[in-house]
């Protein structure tokens, strides 16, 4: 009966439109209560507050069939919402998976068949894998928080929270090199059906997509990433899952908006998390105290439960082997946390003592792996307005010598939303070995679309890291800086290194070996990766059907075995040396104290 009658009122407005507009009280409208939040799920419930909203506002057929669809979509309190599955330990046999509901929903679990594109009828039969959830009550959450075009959509102010409930779950003793389909929620309701595939035991070549940066802040913010979603399951239906390295969203803080995460999953990302699993750490948007990201995401939480001073968020620092890959997946967020070296950023004891520990006891436990792809929000280097950040000096003082001790092959970076392609870079100087690379074509350069004139090439990363950046998968976009830009940002002057305008690399600009520029579009990679190399297909998602265009192809190539690093405890800078007189010698910085000269990790040296 309230359906009828809500539709009958949308008819009447569509029939009468010009003739009533004048007399139309939006007030009486906006105030009808036939549709009562408490009864349906957040995200339907606000999909139609918007969409009643724009009829009220401009009663065009358009913003009326649009009401009618958002009256349709209406999900009942009880439905599940904000699903995603997580790799989580051995891709083999296991798979995390997290959903909401709204609060005082605590019954759920996860339903899973060994079948590709099941239906609902697949899971009645004998052969599903029930696994009940553990819930969680969120925090009270600010709705739309910060995001002004939530605010205006929605007519919800920015002071009103929501509690929610976070249900997680882990599916154990999986089949290797099986499709499975799934589902979440309880008898009388269940989500859509989504799928992955677990690693083939004896796993041969195999993609995987790399997507990053989404910023979700409004329509046009969620509309870019969709669209990129479509066009790269469209275009790669094989890939077995999806890196995603931060900024899901642009408000963080204490006053961030769950709006912004409930669109990427229940829109932007739908299309992706419905046919593989996300594996994702965070950016520095997403942070928040309010720990949004731990509600929404179930990976690997060990190494938080390995360190004493634990980050903000858990899941953000795990790894996995797949195939012949070891993904180490890790945040330098939390830099800051028991104490750094605020004045000239020489030393993180999370970094330098947790994180790079963790590295090498990675890498050591898997020896026989042929590539070694790290996935990281933050970067150790980039080429436009984050290339002057106070942090990178500080990231490539910690990082560089873990990577080149754990012979990282491949770093997998966002947050500068520029197309990058640097190195191999040789980690004691931060040069790039250039007779590692072969096989660039020569194009037009000096522009934003691509500022060195490369495109492709195969990079041998024998002695360095390559370093990647694959533009953003959304609308939020930054331009490539130019040669003389680089030159004049570069500065040896400790005082003035870290004032968001200055960086400490001499030569930056020969760093970028390969294609540099801004697509002007949404932006996915693909990585396949082969017994003999990996290979790279860069596409801009251009339009709203899935189609792309192909921007660059690379191939990243290993001659050398991995060595094996020593798992030995970090070493910090001693406190009673720490807070000595600092200078810079030779590119390096010294600690003198009481007479006596000592390199940051406190060991005496004689100058």
């Amino acid at each position: 009966m309230k359906r009828f009658t809500y539709l009958m009122l949308v008819c009447c407005l569509s029939l009468g439109m010009h003739a009533a507009k004048k007399e139309l009280d939006p007030a009486v409208v906006l105030a009808d209560t036939m549709y009562e939040a408490a009864d349906y799920t957040v995200p339907s419930y606000t999909e139609f507050v918007i969409a009643k909203r724009a009829a009220v506002a401009a009663a065009s057929q358009a913003n009326l069939q649009a009401l009618v669809d958002k009256v349709a979509g209406l999900q009942v309190k009880e439905q599940p919402y904000c699903m995603v599955a997580t790799i989580n330990g051995d891709p083999k046999t296991r798979m995390g998976f997290c959903w909401f509901t709204n609060e005082g929903i605590e019954q759920g679990e996860v339903q899973i068949v060994a079948k590709a594109n099941a239906k609902a009828s697949d899971f009645a039969g004998s052969g599903v894998i029930t696994i009940p959830a553990t819930p969680t009550t969120t925090k009270v959450l600010r709705y739309t928080g910060k995001c002004t075009y939530a605010v205006n959509a929605t007519g919800i102010k920015a002071s009103v929270r929501y509690k929610y409930i976070s249900h997680k779950a882990l599916a154990e003793n999986l089949t290797a090199g099986t499709t499975y389909s799934w589902r979440v929620g309880y008898a009388g309701h269940w989500s859509d059906i989504a799928q992955f595939r677990t690693e083939d035991e004896n796993q041969g070549e195999y993609s995987f997509l790399v997507m990053s940066d989404s910023h979700i802040m409004n329509k046009t913010y969620v509309d870019e990433a969709r669209r990129c979603a479509l066009a790269a399951v469209k275009t790669v239906p094989e890939a077995r899952f999806c890196c995603f390295p931060g900024d899901f969203v642009e408000d963080g803080d204490a006053n961030n908006s769950e709006w912004e995460w409930e669109r990427w999953f229940e829109e932007s990302m739908e299309p992706v998390i419905k046919a593989m699993p996300i594996v994702p750490t965070d950016g520095n948007h997403d942070d928040s105290n309010n720990i949004n990201y731990t509600y929404h995401f179930n990976t690997d939480n060990s190494f938080n439960t390995d360190i004493t001073s634990k980050p903000q968020f858990e899941g953000i620092t795990y790894s996995f082997v797949y195939g012949n890959v070891l993904f180490l997946v890790f945040s330098m967020q939390d830099f800051w946390r028991e104490s750094y070296d605020q004045l000239y950023k020489t030393w993180s004891v999370y970094l330098t003592d947790h994180v790079s520990y963790w590295f090498r006891k990675k890498t050591n436990a898997n020896p026989d792996t042929k590539y070694r792809v790290s996935l990281a929000h933050f970067n150790l280097f980039s080429g436009s307005d984050h290339s002057v950040d106070e942090e990178p000096p500080l990231f490539r003082k910690c990082m560089l010598p873990t990577f080149k001790e754990c012979e990282i092959d491949v770093a997998l970076q966002g947050h500068d939303h520029t197309y990058e392609v640097i190195g191999p870079v040789n980690p004691d100087d931060c040069t790039p070995i250039l007779d590692a690379i072969s096989d660039r074509e020569i194009v037009e350069g000096g522009t934003n679309k691509n500022m060195t004139g490369y495109k492709g090439g195969t990079y041998c990363t024998d002695d360095g890291t390559f370093y990647f950046i694959g533009a953003t998968c959304g609308h939020k976009r930054y331009y490539p800086h130019t040669r003389a830009r680089m030159e004049n940002d570069y500065t040896e002057d400790l005082t003035k290194l870290f004032d968001n305008k200055h960086h400490n690399v001499k030569n930056y600009f020969d760093l970028f070996t390969g294609m540099f520029g801004q697509p002007e579009a949404p932006t996915f990679t693909k990585i396949t990766v082969k017994d003999d190399y990996l290979e790279f297909n860069s596409y801009t998602a251009d339009d709203d059907e899935g189609n792309v265009t192909l921007i660059n192809t690379m191939r990243i190539v290993r001659t050398k075995p991995h060595t094996i690093p020593d798992v030995r405890e970090s070493v910090e800078t001693p406190v009673i040396i720490r807070d000595g007189t600092k200078f810079l010698h030779n590119g390096q910085v010294y600690i003198q104290r009481e007479g006596r000269t000592y390199d940051v990790m406190g060991q005496e040296v004689g100058l």
